[in-house]
């Protein structure tokens, strides 16, 4: 039997990427900082495991709050891991039509070009899906991924102790 999961769509993917990416200050995060806010995108109770940064944890606690449209996940940290082909899938689909920057891509960089989003995806999105990809975007994926007290040490989702910092 054939289940879908948004988690897995491809399509959805290219969706929530764009949605962050539009709600970021400067429209770029690194490829693994998208991973962990996608994942809290798809599964926003998560993040109440998040160690957040002073002065963004009350809005954190009210959308870590809010049911899941999907089903919950038994091991994060799992899932994490086996999403990152499909990950990949999502960022070169986003290069090869020009969306994000094919060179940052291969630094392991998301950024976007110029090139608009088309209105048709953006307005897909409703209020609960900006706002928590404004929050998102602006108070996550802006913490530094590396290192102690960096997005994979507060998300507890990556190792970090090896990180070159």
């Amino acid at each position: 039997m054939l289940v879908y999961h948004p988690a897995f769509d491809v399509y959805h993917g290219v969706f929530r990427a764009l949605l962050l990416l539009e709600h970021t200050p400067r429209r770029s995060m690194p490829a693994g900082t998208l991973r962990i806010v996608d994942l809290y995108f798809v599964f926003p109770y998560l993040l109440a495991t998040l160690d957040f940064p002073r002065g963004t944890g009350a809005q954190g606690r009210k959308l870590a709050a809010l049911p899941s449209r999907f089903n919950n996940l038994p091991s994060p940290r799992t899932f994490l891991a086996q999403s990152e082909g499909l990950h990949r899938l999502i960022t070169s689909g986003l290069a090869g039509k020009g969306l994000i920057s094919d060179d940052s891509l291969q630094e392991g960089y998301i950024e976007r070009t110029p090139i608009q989003v088309p209105n048709e995806i953006l307005e897909k999105a409703d209020n609960r899906d900006v706002e928590l990809a404004k929050y998102l975007g602006t108070n996550i994926a802006t913490i530094p991924l590396l290192g102690k007290r960096g997005l994979k040490d507060r998300s507890k989702l990556m190792e970090f102790r090896y990180d070159p910092v």
